[in-house]
């Protein structure tokens, strides 16, 4: 199940506020991370993260999205 980039925010979002476990804000740091890369790379809300993850390995080898 692919999520977007909004429901990784809300992910993130959800884990930094509701969490104390190290695991879990490590995860949070992570979904954060990799939303913001994407969203400065000029995807969309509504892009999926994982399918890019999945293409391109990281996100830092996620290129910049074409208009």
């Amino acid at each position: 199940m692919s999520v977007s980039i909004m429901e990784a925010l809300q992910n993130a979002d959800y884990n930094l506020w509701n969490n104390d476990f190290p695991l879990a804000r490590q995860l949070a740091a992570r979904q954060l991370h990799n939303a913001v890369m994407l969203l400065e790379k000029g995807y969309d809300l509504e892009d999926e993260v994982e399918s890019l993850l999945e293409q391109y390995g990281a996100v830092e080898n996620v290129p910049e999205k074409e208009d």
